[in-house]
């Protein structure tokens, strides 16, 4: 193209740019609001989680000390571990930021503390359920990870990274990024 070629593209992009303004970006943003409310974007995915999701979770047991869980996140290279009774169980899901927050923002000893002090209750999904109403449980309930569980027990674990190539994940995301924290 050559130095007076690109001059002139620059030049053209820079006079197109100085009479239109923001003007397309900003109808591109309304349209894309618009398609969203309309539902026009809107794709079902029917696929069952257990094809997205990541299996043999990490658990802890509600009694186990924080210490427990942050070595077991830390050894997995996770941020959350699943709490479970006795009877393996779900109960809840303890996360480096309920660590973080309600352990040692509060002072608390987590040698002392138990995963079951600091969890957040456990929402989770069946295995039969799809991507689709995996995503609206994490867009309603504002959580990035999901259990999954079969008659109580976990079984796996869909996360936002897992349904990220669903046509839906982006708005799911930006709606649970825009919620404000709720652990």
């Amino acid at each position: 193209m050559g130095f007076f070629g690109t001059v002139l593209a620059f030049g053209a992009g820079y006079a197109t740019g100085a009479t239109l303004g923001d003007k397309p970006v900003t109808k591109i943003r309304q349209k894309t609001m618009q398609m969203r409310g309309d539902g026009a974007m809107t794709s079902v995915d029917v696929r069952p989680v257990t094809e997205v999701m990541s299996s043999a979770p990490e658990t802890v047991t509600v009694d186990a000390s924080l210490v427990d869980a942050a070595e077991r996140m830390a050894s997995a290279d996770i941020g959350d571990v699943l709490a479970v009774d006795a009877k393996r169980m779900l109960r809840g899901v303890v996360t480096d930021r309920d660590i973080a927050i309600r352990a040692v923002a509060e002072a608390r000893d987590p040698r002392n503390t138990q995963v079951g002090d600091v969890m957040t209750p456990a929402i989770s999904v069946d295995p039969t359920a799809t991507v689709d109403e995996a995503m609206e449980l994490m867009r309603r309930h504002d959580i990035r990870r999901l259990p999954v569980v079969r008659e109580g027990k976990p079984v796996g674990v869909v996360s936002l990274g897992d349904v990220s190539m669903s046509r839906k994940s982006r708005a799911v995301l930006a709606d649970i990024s825009a919620a404000p924290a709720n652990n």
